[in-house]
Parts: structure tokens; C-alpha cells; sequence
């Protein structure tokens, strides 16, 4: 059929079907008209995102089937270009050799599903494939195209390739070296990748096909006479094996065959010092299978080496080896000892290790600094920490030169197992022939397991040499473990310095941030710690009690320290600094606690003109802990409780009650005890257990018939259960009689 009266558009369609079918660019040819008025109405926000997506998923099939347009036309040039060039004129209504010879090329190269496409391009009788020794449909012999008039065809390439035609299930991929070659026989000009061309004229068929078998062969260069290098071609079929998996492995499989021996031997080289475990398999087969090479002791080296890869490589298959060659009679030598250290590096073994290095030692063989690096590695890898350390400090004092990641690495496995200490000594020892051969991860990884730990040698140590000094900037959560070893520490310089690098990235402080720098100032700055108070207050961020637990610890040592802070407390309001209530508050507290009441009134009459806040409820609780023997004074508090409207809580209850105990010798003084428990049971609470067991101990021994009153009941946490309250009554009641 002449190439002019092919219908191009239909050749599309057969190359491409339902590419006119589901185009939404044919859609709006057809229906131009509907869809300007479509476009036009006025649409509410759900129909316009609902339009925006529709036209998202057109946009991309756009994009999808101008894709197999392009590579079927692709493949139509060709198939066009090859026709034009390579058929004279007067013979293109003709069936010539060359258009034969052509034509079934085509065939192999046009899967099942573009059959139709290859009719309109060479017509109905292109079919089946032409095959010299077959009939033609009209069922006379056919000649041979050596026997044509334009004479036999002279191929460049000496042997001539096999017949295509003798492997007739597509699809087959052939390597670019014979498609290269199948080219030159044909002479086709002005094809670059052949390959390139065939794999995108099959990306559609194989999208439709869904086929699951896979056929491929690695693309490499063509040499000069590559069918007298590498011997016939090899077409190698895979079945039933994913597409990924197979074009690996065949790409792997075909490279050996195509190289010298000598070529493989240097590829051999280059793989055990990479440790490449297929590679070294498949060259050590292409050697004793291909070429027949007996296996020899360079071959077990490249084996012992092919181990270090840590996905194929173990301890098991080394062992099986080793075990091979002494059956063999072939004897380790030095480079055989340092493989197998090396792949124990990777794959530990304690008794093989030990094993070997007790035979290097009997043979008098002497290790490499990279075999004692390896030995090493080995026993951190087995977390043998002390030991690698024990290693590491013989080697160095043997003049062996230990490269730098090996101590990076040892520094790494000394803080995960907890010794700072000595990671904190090989980091001062790098540190001296200059910090700059230390990378950033070592110093952050330091700081980062050390102040987890507050271990405060090594997190002070990499705070000053890095984050003082460089542009090393630590995170929030890291800065907040430094902050707290410093507190732990007492150092309120590192305090400082974190804070300092805290509001440099505009962060607010919170509370916890002000305690522990609160706990940094004690015990040698008790000023710092009360001006961080202030600053608390002017922050709008108000401590309790917890917070000033750090002082109050401090304040208590001595009877000079409640008064000396006393005096702080009068200098920072002269400076007028904002005073938070709690300040004062530990200050009583301190005072009573060191038998100070008098203080500690007086502390309370003024403490308006200290905070103009007033007392608050912690206030009233820490002086009622002093009025154990003052019912007075705490009857007295009570009152201004109530007039300063101030509502008490069950701690409030509970050592009033404590206080009336104390200071009852009658039923009628206990009175008041009964009733502070008569109100704390209106309002849910109870007493603690120490309290009620000291009521308890006071009704028995007055005989107050109202100790039933505390009777563990089920709406109440607290009480004491029926039958000891009859042992302790009965009890009482005895030591009266």
C-alpha cells in the first residue's frame, strides 16, 4: 500500500486506542457552544471547586495522553524515515529485498496490539511474518532476498547475527549490540538509539496488555566487533519475576559475559574493597564457570570480603569459607587475617575474633592500623565498651596512629553506655590538636547525653568551647537540660548564659525556667536568688510555695540567714522592685522555723509595706504551723482571715484543729476541735490521718463521747474503722480505772 494514502489520524487511533475517546479536547470541539455558555453562568463556590478539580484531573489526562502521543509518533517517524530512506523510488510499489527484510524487523518489534497500525503502514499482507521458507498467501514459493534483483545483502558485521525470525513470542528486548547490528545489516541510517525508539512505541502496549512477563537485557556500548568478543548473542527471558527485580538481575548477569578476563579480574579488585556481594559472586562465577578457573587463594579473598556487606554478608558464611579452605588445604595469610577481621567488624563474633587473633599472634603476623581499627569496631559493636577503651589505649601507646571517626565513633558508644567521663577525656585529648578536626554532631551529642544525665564536667566543658564561642545554637529542650545541671550544680554563670541564649530567640520564660535558676543562685548567691523573685513579678509569672522550696532549704541552716534575707527583702524594696508575696512568705516560714515566732509576727504586721498585695492563704497556714501553743494568736489570725476575706482550705481546718488539741485540757476546750471538724465535713474535706488519730488519742483520754464522731464512714477518704476506735477507748479506759 503507498505511505501517501495512509490515514494518519486512524493510524493514531490504532496506535493509541481510546485516545478520542475519553479527550475532553475533542469534548470541546464537539461542543464548543454548549460550553461557552456553561462558562458563563454565575456558579455558587461549591459548583466552581467542584469545576477547579474537574478541570485538575482533565489537566493531568491532558498531560498522560499527549505522552503516548508523542512516543507513537516517535515511532511512526521511524517507521516512516526507514521506508523513505532505504527503498529507491522506482521500487517502492514493490516488494523489494530491503522492504521485506524490513518488514520483518517490524514485525518483531510491533507487539500484538498495534497489529492493525503495521497493516495501514505496510499493508494486509504484512500479517504473519515473511519468512523465506513459507508460502505466500497466494501459495507460491516466495524467494529468497538473496535471490532478488538488487542481489544479497552484504552485512558489516562478521558472523551474521542470527535470524530474527527464529523467536517469534513477543515481546523479547534485544541488547543495543545486536540491535546496532541488526541495523548496520539492514542498512538503516539515521537511527541513534533504536532502543530508545522500541521502548516507547511498547510503553502503551504494555500498559494495555498488562503483561507479568519480562524480558530485558542490559543496554551497553557496541564494540568494534563485539559477536567476535563476546561470542554468540544470548537473548535471556524471565518469567513470572517483577519487572524491577529482573532488569537488575539480568543487567547483572549479562555484564561478566561481556568482559575479558582481565577485565574481570579488576573488577574483582574493586569490588572486595567495596565489599560488593553480588558483584564479587557473579564475577567469581563468570571465572570458574565461563573461563574455567580453578578456585585459587585470590578467589577466597575476594569471598572473605564479599562479608563485609552488612545485608548479605554474616558470621555464619565467613565461618563456612574459612571451613572450605582448610579442606582444600589452603593456607590464611596476613590479608586473609585482615579480611576476617574486617567482616567481624561488621558481622561480630567473640570466639571467632578470638580465635583469630590467638592464631595472628602464634604465626607471628602483626596487624595493620586498619586491623586493629577493625578489632576495635568489633567490640563496640558487641558493646564491649571497656574492653575496645582497654584496646584503643595499648594501640595508641604503640605509636599507632587511631584515625579520627574511630574516635568519634568510640565517643558515641561511651555516652549511650553512661561514662562521661572518659568520652569527656578523648574529647579534651582531640581538643588539643585542634577543635576544628571535631565535628558539630560529636559536640552536640555530648552535650545532649551529658546534661540528660547532669553530668556537669563534660556539659560545662562543650557549653564554654562551643556554644560561648561559635554559633553552635542548642535547642530549647537541650538549653533546659543545661539549665537544670547548672542548678543542680549551683552554677548560676551557665544559669545565666542559658537564659541569655533562651531570650535571644525571643523565647518567654516560663516557671519552671525561674525555678531552676533560683536553685543555681543557692547556696553562694542568696541575694541573685530573691532578685529573680522580682523579676518573677515583673514577668506576671507568680510562684507558690514549690517554688521558693530551694530558699527555704537554704534559709533554714542558720538563725543569721531568715534575718539577712529580711534585710534583702527591705534593700530591694528601697530599689522599688515589685516583691511577690512569697518571698516574704519563705522568710516566715525560715523564721519559725529556726524558733523565731516574735520575727515572723512582726515580718506579718508589716508585710503590707512590703508586698501591696497583703498576706494571702499560705501566709495564714505557715503561722498557724507556729501557734501550736498559741491558741490566742492563731484565734487572733483567724479572725483577720475572716475579715480580710480570705477562705480557708482543709490544710487551714487541719492545724487549727491541731492547735485546739494542743491547747485542751477539758471537753469544753475540745469543743472547738469538733466543730472545725463539723465544718470541714460540710465542706467534703477530712482531716489527715496524723490529726485525726491525734484527736482520737485526746476524746479517749477525756473521755469524750464524741470520738465516734471519727469513725471511718463510706462518703469520707479518712477515719478510723469501728474496732480501733473500741481498742483505743477500752484502752484508755483501763489505764483510768
Amino acid at each position: 500500500m503507498p505511505l501517501r494514502n495512509v490515514d494518519v489520524d486512524a493510524l493514531w487511533q490504532a496506535l493509541c486506542p481510546g485516545f478520542y475517546k475519553t479527550s475532553p479536547l475533542r469534548a470541546l470541539r464537539t461542543s464548543h457552544t454548549s460550553w461557552t455558555q456553561a462558562s458563563s453562568r454565575r456558579l455558587s463556590t461549591h459548583h466552581r471547586l467542584h469545576e477547579a478539580q474537574i478541570r485538575k484531573v482533565q489537566n493531568r489526562q491532558r498531560g498522560e495522553q499527549a505522552g503516548r502521543a508523542y512516543r507513537f509518533k516517535k515511532a511512526r517517524a521511524f517507521f516512516l524515515t526507514t521506508r523513505n530512506r532505504n527503498i529507491d523510488p522506482p521500487a517502492r510499489t514493490k516488494t523489494s529485498p530491503r522492504a521485506t527484510r524490513l518488514q520483518e524487523l517490524a514485525t518483531r518489534w510491533i507487539p500484538a496490539p498495534l497489529q492493525w497500525g503495521r497493516e495501514l503502514l505496510f499493508g494486509k499482507g504484512a500479517e504473519k511474518p515473511v519468512d523465506a521458507k513459507t508460502e505466500t498467501p497466494s501459495g507460491q514459493e516466495k524467494a529468497r532476498p538473496q535471490e532478488a534483483s538488487n542481489g544479497p545483502i552484504q552485512s558489516p558485521l562478521k558472523p551474521r547475527p542470527p535470524d530474527l525470525e527464529h523467536h517469534k513470542e513477543p515481546p523479547v528486548f534485544l541488547d543495543i549490540g545486536r540491535q546496532e547490528a541488526a541495523a548496520s545489516a539492514l542498512r538503516i541510517e539515521h537511527v541513534s538509539n533504536p532502543e530508545e525508539i522500541v521502548a516507547k512505541a511498547l510503553q502503551g502496549s504494555q500498559d494495555a496488555a498488562e503483561d507479568n512477563r519480562v524480558m530485558t537485557t542490559e543496554k551497553k556500548p557496541v564494540d568494534p566487533e563485539p559477536f567476535e568478543t563476546a561470542g554468540p548473542p544470548v537473548i535471556t527471558e524471565l518469567q513470572s519475576v517483577p519487572a524491577k527485580r529482573a532488569k537488575a538481575t539480568i543487567q547483572r548477569a549479562a555484564r561478566p559475559m561481556q568482559l575479558s578476563r582481565d577485565k574481570i579480574y579488576e573488577d574483582l579488585g574493586k569490588a572486595s574493597g567495596t565489599g560488593d556481594y553480588v558483584q564479587i559472586h557473579e564475577l567469581l562465577r563468570s571465572l570458574t564457570q565461563d573461563y574455567g578457573d580453578e578456585p585459587s587463594q585470590r578467589h577466597y579473598q575476594a569471598m572473605l570480603l564479599a562479608n563485609v556487606d552488612p545485608c548479605h554478608g554474616s558470621a555464619a558464611e565467613l565461618a563456612i569459607i574459612l571451613q572450605q579452605m582448610e579442606s582444600e588445604g589452603h593456607t590464611l595469610d596476613s590479608a586473609a587475617y585482615h579480611a576476617i577481621i574486617k567482616v567481624l567488624a561488621i558481622h561480630p563474633d567473640y570466639l571467632l575474633r578470638r580465635q583469630v587473633l590467638e592464631e595472628v599472634r602464634s604465626r607471628w603476623f602483626a596487624l595493620s592500623d586498619e586491623g586493629w581499627q577493625d578489632v576495635i569496631v568489633g567490640l563496640l559493636r558487641e558493646k564491649q565498651v571497656e574492653v575496645a577503651l582497654d584496646t584503643l589505649q595499648s594501640v595508641q601507646q604503640e605509636g599507632i596512629r587511631i584515625q579520627p571517626w574511630l574516635y568519634d565513633l568510640l565517643i558515641f558508644n561511651l555516652c549511650d553506655a553512661g561514662e562521661h567521663d572518659e568520652a569527656l577525656a578523648i574529647l579534651e585529648m582531640r581538643a588539643e590538636h585542634g577543635k576544628q578536626l571535631i565535628s558539630g554532631s560529636i559536640w552536640h551529642h555530648i552535650l545532649d547525653t551529658a546534661s540528660s544525665a547532669f553530668h556537669y564536667p563534660a556539659t560545662v566543658y562543650v557549653w564554654r568551647n562551643r556554644v560561648e564561642t561559635t554559633s553552635f545554637n542548642p535547642s530549647s529542650g537541650l538549653c533546659l537540660n543545661v539549665l537544670n545541671t547548672a542548678a543542680r550544680h549551683a552554677d548560676f554563670r551557665l544559669a545565666t548564659d542559658v537564659v541569655r541564649v533562651l531570650e535571644d530567640r525571643k523565647q518567654k520564660l516560663q516557671l519552671y525556667h525561674y525555678e531552676a535558676l533560683i536553685e543555681s543562685c543557692l547556696p553562694t548567691d542568696l541575694p541573685s536568688a530573691f532578685v529573680v523573685l522580682t523579676f518573677m513579678a515583673l514577668s506576671k509569672i507568680w510562684p507558690g510555695q514549690s517554688s521558693t522550696r530551694a530558699i527555704f532549704l537554704h534559709l533554714r541552716q542558720s538563725h543569721e540567714l531568715p534575718l539577712e534575707s529580711l534585710e534583702i527583702l527591705r534593700e530591694l524594696h528601697e530599689q522599688q522592685r515589685p516583691i511577690p508575696v512569697e518571698a516574704v512568705n519563705v522568710v516566715i516560714e525560715s523564721l519559725l522555723y529556726n524558733r523565731l515566732f516574735n520575727q515572723a509576727l512582726d515580718l506579718y504586721k508589716t508585710i503590707h509595706t512590703l508586698c501591696p498585695s497583703g498576706a494571702n492563704l499560705t501566709t495564714f497556714n505557715i503561722l498557724f504551723r507556729g501557734c501550736r501553743s498559741r491558741k490566742d494568736t492563731a484565734m487572733s489570725l483567724a479572725t483577720d482571715m475572716v475579715t480580710m476575706k480570705i477562705s480557708p482550705n482543709a490544710l487551714t481546718y487541719d492545724r487549727l484543729i491541731l492547735v485546739c488539741i494542743e491547747a485542751s485540757s477539758t471537753k469544753e476546750d475540745l469543743s472547738d476541735a469538733w466543730r472545725y471538724l463539723e465544718e470541714m465535713q460540710v465542706s467534703g474535706w477530712w482531716p489527715r490521718q496524723g490529726t485525726t488519730m491525734a484527736l482520737a488519742k485526746r476524746a479517749c483520754s477525756l473521755e469524750d463521747d464524741r470520738i465516734w464522731q471519727l469513725q471511718r464512714r463510706p462518703d469520707f477518704e479518712g477515719g478510723i474503722d469501728e474496732a480501733t476506735l473500741m481498742r483505743m477507748a477500752y484502752a484508755d479506759g483501763d489505764r483510768n480505772d
